[in-house]
């Protein structure tokens, strides 16, 4: 019977986990944690692999040879990337992860492009799938229908689990652009729930015209090793590229991970990267024998792919990242379903066998070994053969049957011990054991020193501005106010501290990554204030509501911080010089008639990164009361956009 309520407790257990979404999530968590490990060992994994960038530098730069400034890629005229491919012509093959679904401002660049592509005989280009439904006229049609032509490889209807498409989704390049290209290749990925990319899609079935379709990492490897696209589905299992066999699971290729941006530190190797304008001047000898991608890698692009190694891993390095793993590293397998089924039943298995056989301290020892070796027997697994278990089902059952069948041995030791003291209470006194329980200690109040971004921020004048006005009317201003001034602190991973009546105090460094700017998010956050109030002081104006003005002060420097105040009351906030001397920057702003003050200290990290966007104007040194030394401020305000060039 206890064998039977184990048994039944313990496949409780699983299914809980299972319908919570903790199962997977465990599992995913453990697999990420091995290759964090695994990626510290990866011996370079991106050899013949470069990523040309179209990052902050390019977009700062200017063209070789127009002169002109590039900035955004939407109004490139595409002559340029006709001559970054003469640039490329050494390599191995060139993807472009960029659509060019529509004709570009400059027909002649569309054309130059086209030709240029033609040229260099092994560029492939990217499509993409239309989110919903649309209507589609007969060019569409005949677009998708020369796609299909192109790219398709025909192929017997394989399982139902297999990723689908619908032909009437299909977004192609232009068709010259088309017909120019060596190869052509979908840009379609698939997440985890969590948002995590650990999976990629080579081939997807458009059951319309019974083709398979290939991703763009995969019609890139093509390419680059004059592998037939017909051969690469020897079975429904497997692809095949050259002489590598990878396993597929219901059509997914699964990765291991292996990129990370050169700006995140930890396992994982970097893309080698080349800025988009470099390559433009570079010598061709640089990519010869390199595959290479272009894509985006500039600060604000959408496309960010996060792996288990870097959230914030943009999708042209993903890219490169399953290109890496069909060319060069050991595949990747996942242990079927009976392997993984054995595992959990021996999980499980030993524990109520074991409970059964022998004392409860010892099985609940011999129990611990067991799963011990089974999660030895999983490591090999990964290790030896690179092939990934289900670990949280067997631990998750490994566990939940240990300690189910370890409390029924309690309850029934427990059961017997008051049946021995109801028969032989009246002959033998009881053993009185006195339980001392410590007095829980109050919490330190501790703090801790950190260097961060102070703002403060205040209405102009507000103490008129209350006594000329009637409560409710103040009262309604400042909620809308205040609101929009904490969707900026929130915005800006700033900490909002306090409101102090229609000032605000916000913090920029706690709970920031290691790598954040504090100063570029305040200085940003600051900005989109003032962005916000011009927007709320027009929408005002209409309802002949009265405007407000503000000051805003930023400086940066060491601040104690921590949970401040008394039992009765906590509230966490930061204090100290950096502070005080936040809140004087802004009460002198009206004085230096600006509205946003910023220190030397705020200024020389906040530049380098809003350089190009905000002015920061010099304004001197000024005397903070209760400062011994003078503070260097700027007047920081957005830039002027720049004319367009035609």
């Amino acid at each position: 019977m206890r064998n039977v309520i184990g048994l039944i407790g313990t496949l409780a257990m699983l299914a809980l986990v299972s319908a919570l979404g903790i199962s997977d999530e465990l599992t995913r968590w453990l697999t990420d944690l091995h290759w964090r490990g695994a990626a510290a060992y990866a011996p370079e994994p991106f050899a013949g692999i470069t990523v040309v960038a179209i990052d902050d530098k390019t977009l700062a730069s200017r063209d070789p040879v127009t002169g002109k400034r590039f900035g955004r890629t939407g109004d490139w005229s595409r002559e340029r990337h006709a001559r970054l491919l003469a640039n490329l012509g050494r390599a191995r093959a060139v993807g472009f992860d960029i659509l060019f679904l529509d004709e570009g401002r400059d027909p002649e660049g569309d054309a130059a492009f086209a030709a240029a592509t033609a040229r260099h005989g092994r560029v492939v280009l990217a499509y993409s799938l239309f989110g919903g439904n649309r209507t589609i006229d007969n060019q569409d049609q005949q677009r998708i229908a020369s796609l299909l032509d192109r790219a398709g490889v025909p192929a017997e209807a394989p399982a139902r689990e297999w990723p689908r498409l619908r032909e009437i989704n299909l977004q192609p390049p232009l068709p010259a652009l088309m017909q120019a290209s060596a190869g052509l290749g979908l840009v379609e990925v698939a997440a985890d729930p969590d948002g995590v990319h650990r999976r990629s899609v080579p081939l997807w079935w458009c059951g319309g015209r019974r083709v398979m379709l290939p991703s763009l990492p995969l019609s890139l490897a093509c390419v680059a090793t004059g592998s037939s696209r017909e051969a690469l589905l020897p079975a429904a299992d497997q692809l095949r590229l050259g002489r590598r066999d990878l396993a597929l699971h219901r059509g997914e290729l699964w990765l291991q991970p292996l990129a990370r941006r050169p700006t995140v530190h930890g396992p994982g190797q970097p893309v080698r990267l080349v800025s988009y304008c470099d390559a433009l001047r570079a010598d061709p000898e640089t990519f010869r024998d390199q595959i290479v991608l272009v894509g985006e890698t500039a600060t604000g692009t959408g496309d960010v792919r996060p792996n288990p190694l870097d959230p914030g891993l943009r999708g042209v390095e993903f890219n490169a990242e399953v290109l890496a793993n069909l060319l060069h590293v050991a595949p990747v397998k996942k242990l079927s379903a009976g392997g993984n089924l054995l595992l959990i039943l021996l999980a499980i298995g030993l524990p109520l066998w074991l409970f059964r056989a022998a004392a409860p301290r010892l099985a609940m020892g011999l129990s611990t070994l067991a799963a011990v070796v089974l999660l030895g027997l999983m490591e090999v697994l990964f290790w030896a053969a690179r092939t990934v278990p289900a670990w949280a089902p067997v631990l998750v059952g490994a566990a939940s049957a240990t300690l189910i069948m370890g409390l029924l041995r309690l309850v029934e030791e427990e059961r017997a011990k008051r049946q021995i003291r109801r028969s032989f209470g009246m002959y033998v006194a009881p053993e009185v054991v006195a339980m001392i329980a410590d007095d829980p200690a109050i919490a330190n109040q501790q703090g801790a020193r950190q260097a961060m971004a102070v703002l403060f921020s205040d209405v102009r004048s507000f103490t008129s501005y209350c006594e000329q006005n009637p409560p409710e009317l103040v009262v309604a201003q400042m909620r809308e106010y205040l609101a929009e001034m904490t969707l900026s602190v929130d915005n800006y991973h700033g900490v909002l501290d306090k409101f102090v009546g229609d000032a605000v105090m916000a913090l920029y460094g706690p709970f920031l990554e290691p790598d954040a700017n504090a100063c570029a998010l305040a200085v940003a956050s600051a900005l989109d204030m003032l962005t916000r109030l011009d927007a709320l002081n027009a929408r005002w104006a209409e309802s002949g509501w009265p405007q407000l003005k503000i000051g805003i002060g930023i400086h940066y420097g060491q601040a104690i911080l921590g949970n401040i105040g008394s039992e009765r009351k906590m509230q966490y906030t930061a204090l100290g010089d950096t502070v005080n001397t936040a809140s004087r920057l802004e009460s002198m702003t009206k004085e230096l008639g600006t509205l946003l003050l910023v220190s030397e200290e705020a200024r020389a990290l906040a530049e380098p990164v809003l350089g190009g966007l905000v002015e920061f104007r010099p304004l001197g040194e000024i005397t903070v009361r209760n400062r011994a030394t003078p503070v260097t401020v700027f007047a920081a305000s957005r830039r002027s956009a720049e004319p367009s060039s035609s």
